[in-house]
């Protein structure tokens, strides 16, 4: 529960002002009002709401899980919603939802703890900066740029377990690990899954920010941010595209190293057959009733016919080894 006020000055060092101090239409064009709502309460709301000269409604958090990002004009401001992704349980990805309230010099953002990318920003610009001289539109731009980083993030983080279990598939010992590898793929699949429908559902939101019948376009210098905003958009969609290729692969990397140890398991059960029904072949043979003075000769002749069965399988290992039979 917490108002953070940033005021960013392109003439004047930037400050932290008392939120009962600010007037709103005092604020000139070199001057960029943010206001930060954390977890805020019915009365932090209100407080804003009063400065702002709206209905406390307008910066409302969307409690709906299922709900879509969404964009309303109401005149002299503009709000849109929009979701975070963050690591939740089970291994997938929840979403934070996230408000911008965008007006003549001022940016409010409402949402609820666990959206970092909003801390990041607020913690790198330390002293003095010249965010003063960007319009309102131009940081809310700024701000969903961010959040299509922290997708990003979520999915380079992805990317890497998959490698991980590339590596770990292409490997010589693949048995032992497989269940491993297939919890891993599944839960990447999932994620994947979890991000594609988070960022998807921005779409309305992007392209509507770039419409030429949006007010948003109005400034001139924004229109570039929103167009460069889109085009990332897409980039983004694309990479989990990739990565969604990328699980698929390494399932079919991972059956056909199956398959392969399924062959070679194959392969030396058949060679172990051949060489066990040829000795009892030859132990057979050597069993014979016949009055033949070998058979006569006891304990040496016995010596003689282990050796040759003892040779004869060291050499047919040895044949099998090099051939890469077994």
């Amino acid at each position: 529960m917490a108002i953070k006020v940033l005021l960013y000055s392109a003439d004047a060092p930037d400050a932290e002002p008392d939120i009962a101090d600010l007037a709103i239409r005092s604020l000139s064009d070199r001057q960029l009002l943010w206001i930060d709502l954390v977890s805020a309460t019915a009365a932090e709301v209100a407080q804003v709401s009063e400065l702002l000269g709206c209905a406390p409604d307008v910066l409302r958090v969307e409690a709906d899980p299922k709900s879509r990002p969404a964009l309303a004009n109401y005149g002299d401001c503009f709000r849109l919603t929009a979701k975070s992704p963050s690591p939740g349980g089970g291994g997938r990805f929840v979403a934070h939802p996230l408000t911008l309230v965008t007006g003549p010099n001022y940016v409010v953002s409402v949402h609820e703890a666990g959206i970092d990318f909003v801390d990041e920003l607020r913690d790198r610009e330390k002293g003095d900066s010249t965010i003063g001289a960007l319009s309102s539109e131009s940081f809310t731009a700024s701000l969903l740029d961010w959040l299509l980083n922290a997708y990003f993030q979520a999915l380079e983080s992805i990317v890497r377990e998959i490698d991980k279990v590339e590596v770990s598939i292409l490997g010589k010992q693949i048995t032992p690990i497989m269940p491993h590898v297939l919890e891993v793929l599944v839960k990447a699949r999932r994620q994947i899954a979890d991000l594609r429908r988070m960022l998807n559902s921005h779409r309305d939101v992007f392209y509507g920010l770039a419409r030429p019948d949006f007010m948003a376009t109005d400034q001139p210098e924004s229109k570039p941010y929103f167009d460069t905003l889109n085009m990332r958009l897409e980039r983004a969609e694309d990479d989990l595209d990739h990565a969604r290729d990328l699980v698929i692969g390494s399932f079919e990397l991972l059956t056909m190293r199956a398959t392969q140890k399924t062959n070679d398991t194959m392969r030396a059960l058949t060679f172990i057959t051949v060489l066990m029904g040829s000795l009892a072949l030859f132990a057979g043979v050597m069993g014979m009733n016949f009055d033949l003075a070998f058979f006569k000769t006891g304990q040496k002749g016995f010596l003689i016919v282990t050796g040759i069965m003892l040779l004869t399988s060291a050499l047919a290992v040895w044949v099998a080894k090099k051939r890469a039979w077994i």
